[in-house]
């Protein structure tokens, strides 16, 4: 993976390290990692367990600071905000998608949609927020709550509150982890089309299948980026991947 000109970059992490712990008891998560995300790409962070790849999308998106190295977001680092700085950040600039969906129950995907705008005091949420769920495939689907759609719904739900404050990159957590994989294949499209149309995404998954859809494949062993994969189908990473996990 070529390291992006920086004019392109929406995220470079730059020598970064995290550790847990102290003494005999201390656990390097992250180890020197250098990585960056070109504007309107897709990368897939993939590794065995404990690899740091939750601890690499923590520090990426502000939630944790690393112990050392830097984090850039459009140019700016991020690793030397305020807490104030960072929450203002997160509203505006990055967008969140989990396994589970964390959708409130007793609001219609509509206004799931439109709650995070409305905290923030944008205008037009409503209108925001069905442009966001028509893009999603889900304009029919407005006025209806959590239990009354899929659980591939319900993630397009949720897809759809984080890109509705046009963050500059969107973070997902294992995003097809708790689908079928009919609804995985819908969702995954979706998020395809999007980076097609220019958003940026970063998303952690242990599924090949998830991965390939990605434009580039980062592996981590250990808390260290170990390999890279560029346009590559789901046998291709799946071998990587066993590769890594045999390889002492």
């Amino acid at each position: 993976m070529i390291p992006p000109e920086p004019s392109n970059t929406v995220l470079q992490l730059q020598e970064v390290t995290r550790t847990f712990g102290s003494g005999t008891n201390a656990f390097v998560a992250l180890d020197s990692v250098t990585l960056g995300c070109r504007r309107g790409s897709w990368t897939a962070i993939m590794g065995p367990s404990g690899s740091g790849k939750s601890t690499l999308m923590s520090c990426a998106a502000g939630l944790d600071s690393p112990d050392s190295g830097r984090v850039f977001l459009n140019g700016a680092d991020i690793s030397t905000l305020s807490d104030d700085k960072l929450t203002r950040l997160r509203r505006s600039d990055i967008g969140f998608v989990f396994q589970q969906f964390n959708l409130v129950a007793a609001l219609t995907a509509l206004q799931n949609v439109s709650l995070p705008l409305r905290l923030a005091g944008a205008s037009r949420a409503d209108s925001t927020a069905r442009d966001a769920l028509g893009v999603l495939g889900l304009a029919e689907h407005t006025g209806q709550k959590p239990r009354e759609l899929s659980g591939g719904q319900q993630q397009r739900v949720a897809i759809a509150r984080a890109l509705a404050t046009q963050p500059s990159i969107l973070f997902a957590d294992e995003p097809t982890g708790a689908l079928d994989s009919a609804s995985a294949a819908v969702v995954l499209g979706f998020l395809r089309e999007l980076v097609d149309r220019g958003q940026t995404i970063l998303m952690v998954t242990h599924d090949p299948q998830a991965a390939s859809r990605a434009d580039h494949v980062a592996f981590l062993r250990d808390g260290r980026l170990v390999r890279t994969l560029d346009g590559a189908d789901a046998t291709q990473i799946a071998s990587a991947l066993t590769d890594l996990e045999l390889t002492p």
